[in-house]
């Protein structure tokens, strides 16, 4: 007789936010800021490589 235990959160429990219109990239600015990325972590391999080589 008590509260139905099953029903939990609301509509919008399962929803994910939005994305503001003026945070959205286009496909080709995502492909490139995340080449930037990936160069970015390869040259910090490269650099740690290097600095342990000399130790």
């Amino acid at each position: 007789m008590g509260r139905d235990e099953h029903a939990k959160g609301g509509k919008n429990a399962a929803s994910l936010p939005q994305t503001p219109k003026n945070q959205k990239l286009s496909a080709s600015e995502m492909r490139a800021e995340m080449a930037r990325e990936l160069d970015n972590i390869e040259s910090l391999v490269k650099e740690r490589q290097q600095n342990k080589k000399r130790t």
